[in-house]
């Protein structure tokens, strides 16, 4: 988010151009030309402006340098996971898929979805290579066993009766060579359907018990759970504060999946 923005209060007004007295008294008063508008400013700033500024810069660029990097929590945990993967399937990978998020992205990606709109979205963004639109419930007629290494589902599972999310993980790992990743809220998180996606609905919620009985890694991702709500959008306000806040509460809550608002689930199959 973008830090509080301010400035200085001016303070009294600006000094009069008239004329400059000469000291000496054997010479005449003779008046000088004003200063132009720009020198004028140069001269006499308003007070409070420009160390307020300065101050603010400062601050700005703290603000940067502590928060920044611990931003887009998931994306840096999945950017290491997906490290050595050279193909992905990335099932359910609507208009906004993560994987566009990544530094140096290579290899083959692919991307499924039900929802033709949001496939052209991510098309447009150039984040994968090649895409389907594709019930992800009839993932094995469209794709031979083994055929990427590794297979994501980010943000899908809990779109999905708790049965056909259990198709589908199992699916995936028919699918993948080396690595399965699922992404979902930790627990059940209502959302609503959206009037141009009704399959944005939340219909399941997962737990990290469930994830480590299919012996996934369980890892916690977007800091403290009570902190974030719908749409991972935060609780509380002020904004500015509570979201630094939560985004603080990022290492606390990562060797603790059960607290903390998202589940990051992998499993390697080689």
């Amino acid at each position: 988010m973008a830090a509080a923005r301010g400035g200085g209060r001016i303070a009294g007004g600006l000094r009069s151009p008239s004329y400059a007295i000469r000291k000496r008294s054997d010479e005449a008063i003779r008046p000088t030309a004003p200063l132009d508008d720009g020198r004028r400013a140069r001269k006499n700033p308003p007070v409070g402006v420009g160390w307020t500024g300065a101050v603010l810069s400062k601050l700005r660029a703290a603000d940067a340098r502590v928060f920044d990097p611990m931003r887009d929590h998931y994306g840096r945990l999945l950017g290491r996971i997906l490290s050595g993967c050279g193909s992905v399937l990335d099932v359910g990978c609507g208009s906004d898929s993560p994987l566009g998020r990544l530094e140096g992205r290579k290899g083959h990606r692919v991307g499924v979805d039900i929802h033709e709109g949001d496939l052209q979205a991510s098309r447009r963004a150039g984040i994968h290579e090649a895409y389907a639109v594709l019930d992800v419930t009839l993932l094995r007629s469209a794709f031979r066993p083994r055929s990427f290494d590794c297979v994501l589902a980010s943000d899908l599972i809990e779109h999905l009766e708790k049965d056909a999310g259990y198709e589908l993980i199992s699916a995936m790992e028919e699918l993948a060579r080396r690595r399965v990743v699922v992404f979902t809220p930790n627990g059940f998180l209502e959302q609503p359907p959206d009037p141009d996606n009704p399959w944005q609905e939340h219909v399941s919620g997962w737990t990290v018990e469930e994830l480590e009985g299919l012996g996934y890694r369980v890892l916690g991702v977007n800091g403290w759970r009570p902190l974030r709500t719908m749409y991972a959008e935060v609780r509380f306000r002020p904004l500015p504060l509570w979201e630094r806040l939560s985004v603080l509460t990022q290492p606390l809550t990562e060797g603790r999946p059960r607290r903390a608002f998202q589940l990051l689930a992998m499993k390697d199959l080689a």
